[in-house]
């Protein structure tokens, strides 16, 4: 699915800080490249200082950091930055143990002061000793976010495998039974976590689904619920954090903007197609004069026993504060306004067009309000007011009284239906865009001399199997009550039914009077009988792959498996097992692989087809092969794919192409279908476990 924060899309994919060195030289082998030793205690480091991160760092050889900062103004690129987190930490952070968000002033901007604090240290002995510092002195979930940032965006970190967030912080991704049950086990059963047998250490987890059988999203909760789903639209928001803006981070070097709408349209398109298939019915509008909002209890708890917010239902939203639906009012007309006139002029009379197509990055960063927005302070931050609103509490509310519910987490808000309506109101100033844009013409959707002959696809089957989660980081370790016994010799899982699907494979025989380089797309979709009802659902087409072709004349038979899909990355290494892989490599016993088969800004393959039916759920899937619009920057030209995601570096893409090209515009009833397209009819088949068998 399009989804590797289109960090892959569009295939195929100035770096973050020239200050910053490279990370640790790595050996390579037929193109496999090896973690070396160096690299291997950074990476080592980062499992140790986040382990049981509720409770006071237990491990010696870090205690002599904890207790100061370093404050030698020479160890640090941007002090004047770094100067100001010493001031606001001292003027009071908040407290270790209290309930964190990011979606809240006051702790984004003590987020934003301790990341820059860590992004400017200047080398890794600066750095490590900042974290320990931090560990000991910093919220929870704000040391780990911040931490998590800092990874990402710190050349010298690139190839750093940190536990996967639905492991370090548990809590926002499993149920409070699930939480509950471990806890009793472990009470009453010392030995709990340490069975040799897995099956012994784990807890079978269940999805609110099972304690509201009458709520009709429960249905679907297997989806809204999973952890990599959940996880995938977490790293999303973080790497591309709306403070984090300009030549320093050069993330509009990646579209940012038209990044943010159309990674949320495949969002909305794929939980839109796992609606259809359990035969609910479409995403319902928002509008403010009476927002209707489903009743929603998201049944979790945070570390400190308190449970995540729930909503109750009613006939319309209650307004926190009842001018807040005014001011969403206002800044939505402005928006409104500057698309349909086609321009907006700044304060300083520059003129920005807002009528080509590259123009889509500027509207995607207005609504996100992001920190590459071309007029925050006019604009404002759309999506951030209309998110506050929903959630029914204040932005600039202090943390006393906060009390966050699941849209005010980037880990729990796609568990939310309302969240979905979030999304279609965002997307509608996109769409509304993309109405004053020109439907393609033929000569901009045929590749003269192209032809697609025919598709022959395998049996499209999903099914449900076990997954496990390490757990552990959740729960306190105890070294009194495990005498002999070290913390990597215990784990917890979370055993959950996940959705997954069938590898499967294709074979497309195309015919071509061209020779060289061409570019595959596909999609699924709902089923047509008339191009004309493509119009609307083209909204709810899923970019599955993208990738390039070379094409020779004559006849060519491109065969593709699931496994090559370019978006989509396997279940992640638990947290434990990572641990203790590093450990072997680090005594030599076997080496350790840097790749992105598990990358954070993947979406995971188990999901990538929606749920079929057992007697087969019809949809369709459209191919076009386009000749290959190369990027301003060629692809990879500026950072290590192995490595990093590329954020940031303006060369994640191989193809120039709006994204969702040829879907991303009004459709042209007498011009769109062209020989280099191709639509076939499928079904997908849903089979239980003994069918598999």
């Amino acid at each position: 699915m399009c989804m590797r924060f289109i960090t892959a899309c569009l295939l195929l994919f100035a770096g973050c800080w020239a200050a910053h060195t490279p990370a640790s030289e790595v050996s390579s082998e037929n193109g496999v490249k090896y973690a070396d030793k160096e690299f291997l205690l950074k990476q080592k480091f980062f499992l140790d200082i986040l382990r049981n991160i509720y409770q006071p760092l237990g491990l010696e050889e870090y205690l002599p950091y904890s207790s100061g900062w370093i404050s030698d103004e020479s160890k640090y690129n941007d002090f004047k930055v770094v100067y100001k987190f010493f001031d606001l930490f001292k003027r009071g952070f908040l407290p270790k143990g209290e309930i964190f968000t990011i979606l809240n002033h006051w702790h984004l901007t003590q987020t934003r002061s301790l990341f820059y604090f860590l992004y400017n240290s200047k080398d890794w002995d600066t750095y490590h000793k900042n974290v320990v510092w931090a560990r000991e002195n910093v919220n929870e979930g704000m040391f780990i976010y911040a931490v998590q940032l800092s990874v990402i965006h710190r050349k010298d970190l690139h190839g750093i495998v940190l536990p996967v967030i639905y492991e370090l912080n548990p809590y926002l991704f499993f149920t409070g039974d699930i939480i509950h049950d471990a806890m009793v086990n472990k009470l009453f059963d010392a030995e709990f976590g340490f069975f040799s047998d897995k099956k012994r250490n784990s807890i079978f987890g269940n999805y609110t689904s099972k304690f509201c059988d009458k709520c009709e999203e429960g249905r679907i909760s297997y989806y809204t619920e999973d952890v990599g789903m959940n996880a995938y639209y977490y790293y999303y928001m973080l790497e591309y954090s709306s403070f984090l803006g300009g030549d320093e981070f050069g993330l509009y070097e990646d579209r940012r903007g038209e990044l943010f709408f159309y990674m949320h349209q495949q969002l909305l398109a794929r939980y839109s197609l796992e609606r259809k298939g359990n035969f609910l019915n479409p995403v319902g509008e928002l509008f403010w004069e009476c927002p209707q909002l489903a009743e929603y209890h998201p049944m979790l708890r945070y570390w400190n026993g308190i449970s995540v917010r729930s909503r109750e239902t009613g006939s319309c939203m209650r307004w926190y504060n009842p001018s807040d639906r005014q001011n969403i009012r206002d800044y939505e007309m402005r928006i409104k306004e500057a698309i349909d006139r086609g321009y907006h002029v700044l304060s300083n009379g520059t003129k920005i067009d807002l009528r080509t197509s590259a123009s889509v990055d500027s509207v995607g960063n207005i609504v996100q309000g992001n920190a590459d927005s071309i007029d925050f302070e006019f604009f404002k931050s759309y999506g951030l007011l209309t998110r506050m609103a929903m959630s029914q509490t204040d932005y600039y509310k202090l943390t006393e009284g906060l009390w966050p519910g699941a849209l005010m987490h980037y880990e729990t808000s796609m568990r939310d239906p309302a969240y979905y309506q979030w999304i279609g109101k965002n997307l509608e100033f996109y769409w509304r865009y993309k109405s004053y844009l020109p439907p393609y013409t033929f000569d901009e959707l045929n590749f003269n001399g192209v032809k697609i002959k025919s598709l022959v696809l395998d049996k499209l089957i999903t099914y449900f199997d076990y997954f496990d989660a390490d757990i552990s980081n959740g729960f306190p370790f105890n070294t009194k009550q495990s005498p002999g016994k070290s913390v990597w010799d215990f784990s917890i899982y979370a055993r959950q039914k996940r959705l997954n699907h069938k590898p499967f494979s294709y074979t497309m025989t195309v015919t071509s009077e061209f020779e060289g380089k061409g570019v595959v797309r596909m999609y699924l979709g709902p089923q047509f009988k008339r191009i004309e009802e493509l119009q609307v659902l083209k909204k709810h087409y899923l970019e599955l792959d993208q990738y390039f072709v070379d094409l020779v004349v004559g006849e060519n038979v491109i065969k593709r498996n699931t496994k090559e899909f370019y978006y989509d990355v396997r279940d992640r290494t638990t947290y434990t097992e990572l641990y203790k892989r590093v450990i072997r490599a680090i005594k030599g016993d076997e080496q350790f692989v840097l790749d992105l088969s598990e990358a954070h800004c993947g979406w995971p393959d188990r999901l990538l087809l929606p749920r079929g039916l057992p007697s087969g759920y019809n949809l369709t899937v459209f191919f076009i092969i386009s000749p290959h619009n190369a990027p301003k920057v060629q692809q990879y030209s500026t950072y290590d794919s192995a490595t990093s995601c590329g954020a940031g570096s303006g060369s994640k893409y191989g193809d120039s192409l709006p994204f969702g090209y040829p879907l991303d515009r009004e459709i042209g009833v007498n011009s769109f279908i062209t020989k280099n397209m191709f639509f076939k009819d499928v079904s997908i088949y849903h089979f239980v476990d003994d069918e598999m068998n």
